[in-house]
């Protein structure tokens, strides 16, 4: 058992009794949008999304700190074809 364990933890496996933060534990995402003028990050939780830059929230996404409206989604499953049953 002990040299199965040591195996497991050298290959990087996390074991069922491991210490650690669990899973369900994790913080919200925040903004992470500088706001120069205020010398702060943004830290908004509400409809924060992630983005390549990071996650940000409605008001700072890259589009709308362009000024343009967000991009609609695409036409998904083309009409043609029949749902996977």
């Amino acid at each position: 058992m002990t040299d199965q364990r040591n195996t497991e933890s050298a290959r990087g496996a996390q074991l069922v009794g491991a210490p650690g933060r669990p899973a369900d534990d994790k913080p919200a995402p925040q903004c992470t949008h500088w706001i120069g003028s205020e010398r702060r990050h943004c830290k908004e939780v509400d409809g924060v999304r992630r983005f390549l830059p990071g996650f940000c929230c409605p008001l700072h996404t890259p589009s709308a700190l362009q000024g343009k409206p967000e991009p609609q989604p695409g036409p998904g499953w083309p009409a043609y074809r029949e749902e996977a049953k």
